[in-house]
Protein backbone atom coordinates (compact mmCIF):
# COMPACT_ATOMS: atom_id res chain seq x y z
CA UNK A 1 0.00 0.00 0.00
CA UNK A 2 1.19 3.37 -0.40
CA UNK A 3 1.18 6.03 2.15
CA UNK A 4 -0.41 8.91 -0.20
CA UNK A 5 -3.13 7.70 -2.86
CA UNK A 6 -1.83 8.53 -5.62
CA UNK A 7 -4.28 10.09 -8.37
CA UNK A 8 -4.57 7.98 -11.71
CA UNK A 9 -6.46 8.06 -14.91
CA UNK A 10 -7.51 4.86 -17.07
CA UNK A 11 -8.04 5.93 -19.92
CA UNK A 12 -9.49 2.64 -22.01
CA UNK A 13 -12.69 2.09 -24.23
CA UNK A 14 -12.99 -1.71 -23.00
CA UNK A 15 -15.93 -0.98 -20.23
CA UNK A 16 -14.61 -4.79 -18.48
CA UNK A 17 -10.85 -3.84 -19.18
CA UNK A 18 -11.27 -0.67 -17.37
CA UNK A 19 -13.51 -1.30 -14.56
CA UNK A 20 -10.62 -4.51 -13.60
CA UNK A 21 -7.92 -1.85 -13.83
CA UNK A 22 -9.88 0.81 -11.71
CA UNK A 23 -11.28 -1.89 -9.03
CA UNK A 24 -7.83 -3.99 -8.86
CA UNK A 25 -5.32 0.13 -8.45
CA UNK A 26 -7.71 0.97 -5.90
CA UNK A 27 -7.26 -2.30 -3.95
CA UNK A 28 -3.80 -1.29 -4.51
CA UNK A 29 -4.21 1.86 -3.12
CA UNK A 30 -4.52 4.01 -5.73
CA UNK A 31 -6.81 6.52 -5.99
CA UNK A 32 -8.02 5.77 -9.72
CA UNK A 33 -11.06 7.33 -12.25
CA UNK A 34 -11.58 5.59 -15.60
CA UNK A 35 -13.02 7.20 -18.94
CA UNK A 36 -13.35 6.10 -22.17
CA UNK A 37 -11.42 9.16 -24.93
CA UNK A 38 -9.83 11.80 -24.89
CA UNK A 39 -12.59 13.72 -24.28
CA UNK A 40 -13.59 12.78 -21.21
CA UNK A 41 -10.14 12.69 -20.16
CA UNK A 42 -9.57 16.53 -21.08
CA UNK A 43 -12.80 17.23 -18.87
CA UNK A 44 -11.29 14.65 -15.95
CA UNK A 45 -8.48 16.80 -15.78
CA UNK A 46 -9.91 20.15 -15.70
CA UNK A 47 -11.88 19.18 -12.94
CA UNK A 48 -8.75 17.68 -11.08
CA UNK A 49 -5.47 16.90 -12.01
CA UNK A 50 -3.77 13.42 -11.87
CA UNK A 51 -0.40 12.22 -11.22
CA UNK A 52 -0.27 9.49 -13.53
CA UNK A 53 -2.19 8.75 -17.02
CA UNK A 54 -2.47 4.48 -17.98
CA UNK A 55 -3.41 5.04 -21.58
CA UNK A 56 -4.60 2.85 -24.20
CA UNK A 57 -3.62 3.47 -28.00
CA UNK A 58 -6.78 2.06 -29.52
CA UNK A 59 -9.28 4.43 -28.83
CA UNK A 60 -12.20 6.08 -30.89
CA UNK A 61 -11.84 9.88 -32.25
CA UNK A 62 -8.53 10.13 -30.52
CA UNK A 63 -5.85 7.95 -30.74
CA UNK A 64 -3.38 7.30 -27.83
CA UNK A 65 -0.50 8.59 -29.42
CA UNK A 66 -2.31 12.13 -29.84
CA UNK A 67 -3.25 12.39 -26.35
CA UNK A 68 -0.24 11.76 -24.89
CA UNK A 69 1.94 14.39 -26.60
CA UNK A 70 -0.96 16.74 -25.82
CA UNK A 71 -0.81 16.36 -22.48
CA UNK A 72 2.27 15.97 -22.37
CA UNK A 73 2.71 19.21 -23.43
CA UNK A 74 -0.18 20.59 -21.15
CA UNK A 75 0.94 19.14 -18.29
CA UNK A 76 5.06 18.30 -18.32
CA UNK A 77 5.38 16.26 -14.93
CA UNK A 78 2.52 13.76 -15.38
CA UNK A 79 3.76 10.26 -15.67
CA UNK A 80 1.84 8.43 -18.89
CA UNK A 81 1.80 4.76 -19.07
CA UNK A 82 0.82 2.87 -22.31
CA UNK A 83 -0.93 0.06 -21.94
CA UNK A 84 -1.71 -1.24 -25.39
CA UNK A 85 -2.22 -4.54 -27.57
CA UNK A 86 0.08 -3.11 -30.01
CA UNK A 87 3.71 -5.02 -30.07
CA UNK A 88 5.93 -3.83 -32.47
CA UNK A 89 8.85 -2.09 -32.27
CA UNK A 90 7.42 0.93 -34.21
CA UNK A 91 4.75 1.17 -31.82
CA UNK A 92 6.59 1.56 -28.68
CA UNK A 93 9.08 3.91 -30.53
CA UNK A 94 5.61 5.91 -31.47
CA UNK A 95 4.43 6.12 -28.07
CA UNK A 96 7.99 7.04 -26.84
CA UNK A 97 8.18 9.73 -29.06
CA UNK A 98 4.67 10.67 -28.25
CA UNK A 99 5.67 11.52 -24.72
CA UNK A 100 4.84 8.31 -23.07
CA UNK A 101 7.33 7.62 -19.53
CA UNK A 102 6.32 3.66 -19.64
CA UNK A 103 5.28 1.34 -22.66
CA UNK A 104 3.73 -1.85 -21.48
CA UNK A 105 1.90 -4.63 -23.76
CA UNK A 106 -1.30 -6.34 -22.79
CA UNK A 107 -2.04 -8.98 -21.08
CA UNK A 108 0.27 -6.76 -18.37
CA UNK A 109 0.21 -8.38 -15.00
CA UNK A 110 -1.95 -6.08 -12.54
CA UNK A 111 1.17 -6.39 -10.06
CA UNK A 112 3.30 -5.53 -12.65
CA UNK A 113 1.41 -2.42 -13.26
CA UNK A 114 1.11 -1.06 -10.03
CA UNK A 115 4.52 -1.98 -9.27
CA UNK A 116 5.32 0.35 -12.12
CA UNK A 117 3.14 2.82 -11.86
CA UNK A 118 4.09 3.11 -8.05
CA UNK A 119 7.77 3.41 -9.36
CA UNK A 120 6.46 6.07 -11.52
CA UNK A 121 4.82 8.49 -9.08
CA UNK A 122 7.65 8.27 -7.32
CA UNK A 123 10.10 9.72 -9.50
CA UNK A 124 8.28 12.33 -10.61
CA UNK A 125 10.05 15.82 -10.79
CA UNK A 126 9.24 18.56 -8.60
CA UNK A 127 8.15 21.53 -9.46
CA UNK A 128 10.56 23.04 -12.18
CA UNK A 129 12.10 26.57 -11.38
CA UNK A 130 13.16 27.53 -15.10
CA UNK A 131 10.99 30.61 -16.04
CA UNK A 132 7.35 29.96 -17.73
CA UNK A 133 3.64 30.53 -16.77
CA UNK A 134 2.74 28.10 -13.99
CA UNK A 135 -1.08 27.39 -13.52
CA UNK A 136 -1.43 26.41 -10.10
CA UNK A 137 -5.04 24.96 -9.36
CA UNK A 138 -4.46 24.22 -5.65
CA UNK A 139 -3.39 27.95 -4.87
CA UNK A 140 -6.50 29.53 -7.95
CA UNK A 141 -3.10 31.56 -8.96
CA UNK A 142 -1.10 31.94 -12.06
CA UNK A 143 2.47 33.09 -12.34
CA UNK A 144 4.04 34.39 -15.21
CA UNK A 145 7.78 33.86 -16.18
CA UNK A 146 8.94 37.03 -14.26
CA UNK A 147 7.73 35.99 -10.93
CA UNK A 148 4.49 38.01 -10.97
CA UNK A 149 1.38 36.36 -9.63
CA UNK A 150 -1.86 37.17 -10.31
CA UNK A 151 -5.46 35.33 -8.64
CA UNK A 152 -7.79 33.15 -10.01
CA UNK A 153 -11.46 32.14 -9.52
CA UNK A 154 -12.36 28.74 -9.72
CA UNK A 155 -13.77 28.62 -13.01
CA UNK A 156 -10.99 31.09 -14.31
CA UNK A 157 -8.42 29.02 -13.07
CA UNK A 158 -10.45 25.72 -14.96
CA UNK A 159 -10.64 27.37 -18.05
CA UNK A 160 -7.11 28.50 -18.04
CA UNK A 161 -6.09 24.52 -17.52
CA UNK A 162 -9.12 23.29 -20.23
CA UNK A 163 -7.66 25.52 -23.13
CA UNK A 164 -4.07 24.33 -21.93
CA UNK A 165 -4.84 21.04 -22.01
CA UNK A 166 -7.02 21.24 -25.22
CA UNK A 167 -3.54 21.71 -27.23
CA UNK A 168 -5.43 24.01 -30.00
CA UNK A 169 -8.51 25.55 -30.06
CA UNK A 170 -11.44 24.55 -28.01
CA UNK A 171 -15.18 25.07 -29.42
CA UNK A 172 -17.60 26.80 -28.30
CA UNK A 173 -19.56 24.37 -27.72
CA UNK A 174 -17.19 22.46 -25.53
CA UNK A 175 -16.97 25.58 -23.29
CA UNK A 176 -20.77 25.67 -22.81
CA UNK A 177 -20.42 22.30 -21.86
CA UNK A 178 -17.80 22.69 -19.13
CA UNK A 179 -19.11 25.72 -17.84
CA UNK A 180 -22.31 26.11 -19.07
CA UNK A 181 -25.50 26.18 -16.70
CA UNK A 182 -27.79 23.57 -18.20
CA UNK A 183 -30.91 25.51 -16.58
CA UNK A 184 -29.40 28.44 -19.29
CA UNK A 185 -30.48 28.34 -23.13
CA UNK A 186 -27.32 28.04 -26.09
CA UNK A 187 -27.53 31.96 -26.28
CA UNK A 188 -27.34 32.91 -22.63
CA UNK A 189 -24.70 30.25 -22.52
CA UNK A 190 -22.44 32.00 -24.89
CA UNK A 191 -22.69 35.10 -23.11
CA UNK A 192 -21.91 33.02 -19.73
CA UNK A 193 -18.79 32.10 -21.45
CA UNK A 194 -17.68 35.30 -22.95
CA UNK A 195 -18.06 36.94 -19.56
CA UNK A 196 -15.79 34.21 -18.10
CA UNK A 197 -13.21 34.71 -21.07
CA UNK A 198 -13.48 38.63 -20.66
CA UNK A 199 -12.51 38.23 -17.16
CA UNK A 200 -9.45 36.28 -17.71
CA UNK A 201 -8.33 38.44 -20.18
CA UNK A 202 -8.07 41.38 -18.14
CA UNK A 203 -6.46 39.52 -15.21
CA UNK A 204 -3.70 38.54 -17.93
CA UNK A 205 -3.29 41.66 -19.92
CA UNK A 206 -1.21 43.04 -17.31
CA UNK A 207 1.51 40.54 -17.31
CA UNK A 208 1.63 39.93 -21.12
CA UNK A 209 2.50 43.66 -22.72
CA UNK A 210 -0.28 44.10 -24.75
CA UNK A 211 0.21 40.47 -26.56
CA UNK A 212 -2.51 38.25 -27.11
CA UNK A 213 -4.04 35.70 -24.18
CA UNK A 214 -6.99 34.71 -25.75
CA UNK A 215 -8.37 35.14 -29.26
CA UNK A 216 -11.31 33.81 -30.89
CA UNK A 217 -11.01 31.45 -33.80
CA UNK A 218 -14.27 32.05 -35.86
CA UNK A 219 -16.93 29.65 -36.01
CA UNK A 220 -14.89 27.26 -34.04
CA UNK A 221 -14.05 28.61 -30.53
CA UNK A 222 -10.82 29.89 -28.53
CA UNK A 223 -7.44 29.45 -28.60
CA UNK A 224 -4.73 29.86 -25.80
CA UNK A 225 -1.24 31.56 -26.84
CA UNK A 226 0.18 31.68 -22.88
CA UNK A 227 2.11 28.40 -23.07
CA UNK A 228 0.98 27.92 -19.87
CA UNK A 229 1.83 24.75 -17.38
CA UNK A 230 0.11 23.45 -14.93
CA UNK A 231 1.74 22.46 -11.67
CA UNK A 232 1.37 18.99 -11.25
CA UNK A 233 -1.44 17.55 -8.45
CA UNK A 234 0.58 16.66 -5.87
CA UNK A 235 -0.43 19.98 -4.78
CA UNK A 236 -3.59 19.94 -5.82
CA UNK A 237 -6.66 19.84 -3.38
CA UNK A 238 -8.68 16.99 -2.36
CA UNK A 239 -12.17 16.50 -2.78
Amino acid sequence: MIDRPYSIIIVEDNVSVREALCEYLNFEGFEVRGVEDGEALTTELALRPADALVLDLNLPVEDGISIAARVRRAIPDIGILILSGRVMPSDRANGYHSGADVYLTKPASPDELAAVLRNLCRRLQPERLAPEWLLDPAQLALTCPQGRRTALSVSESALLQALALAGGILSLARLCTLFGDPDLDEDANKVRIEKLISRVRQKLAPLLDDQPSIKAVHRQGYKLFVPIRVVPSSAAPVH
